[in-house]
């Protein structure tokens, strides 16, 4: 009996119990998963040896001698003395467990940002509670419709 190719895989796949149908798809899906990970690891190899050659072309480009460590150069040192004005530390009130440093600090962001318009004033400091920032971002992200 003469069979032509494609007559012959209908063959084949009539002839096969279950049992056999489940052994060859195990075998083809284990050589899948042999090759891709051999070259995988193959991948890694070459990357590897091709960064350790990039490595030694830059380590020994030009002179041997070792390379003067360059230091920056010396930064001046920038100190600004912040008066707390009676009237700040009187008229704001520091909030449970906010130290009076952290105060003035906001009162002088908020005199620096307004200047002497007048137009702002503290009321109060309080702590604020709930989640950070980070984390509303990331519960918004998580739970935007598609």
């Amino acid at each position: 009996m003469v069979l032509n190719g494609i007559g012959l895989t209908q063959f084949a796949a009539t002839e096969l119990s279950l049992a056999e149908k489940g052994i060859a798809s195990a075998k083809v899906i284990l050589t899948g998963f042999v090759v891709v990970f051999s070259v995988l690891l193959l991948l890694i190899g070459v990357i590897k040896l091709y960064s350790f050659i990039v490595g030694k072309a830059q380590g020994s480009g030009g002179s041997k001698k070792k390379k003067k460590e360059q230091t920056p150069p010396e930064k001046k040192k920038v100190t600004a003395e912040i008066s707390k004005p009676a009237e700040v530390k009187q008229a704001l009130p520091a909030g449970e467990g906010i130290p009076e440093e952290v105060v003035a600090v906001i009162a002088a962001a908020v005199a620096t940002m307004y200047g002497k318009s007048g137009r702002a004033k503290i009321k109060s400091i309080k702590k604020a509670g709930g989640r950070s920032a980070w984390a509303n971002a990331g519960v918004l992200d998580n739970t935007r419709p598609f």
